[in-house]
């Protein structure tokens, strides 16, 4: 399963960590130079606000990252704190 496969895998069957407002999650970081997989930033943490889920889309949640001004992120484009995966569970093949 490639890393596009298993984000539409995640998505689909929603087995991401459920993330609701209130959540202490982590900005995950894709693709780059160092990275070929997702890998969550831990230097930094955010506050979730609120959420918008409609049917057929992608939840997207308001989030806070430090002082900054909120803004929009994608499922998966989150982290929840205590939702990590494990070591055999990564993205990479």
């Amino acid at each position: 399963m490639g890393v596009c496969d298993r984000r539409i895998y995640y998505l689909v069957l929603g087995t991401h960590p459920v993330i609701k407002p209130g959540n202490i999650v982590y900005r995950v970081r894709r693709g780059g130079f160092i990275h070929d997989y997702p890998v969550a930033v831990k230097n930094r943490v955010g506050l979730v606000i609120k959420e918008i889920k409609e049917k057929g889309t992608v939840p997207q949640y308001y989030v806070q990252f430090d002082k900054e001004t909120p803004k929009w992120f994608y499922q998966h484009d989150l982290q929840r704190i205590g939702g990590e995966r494990s070591e055999n569970d990564k993205f990479h093949n």
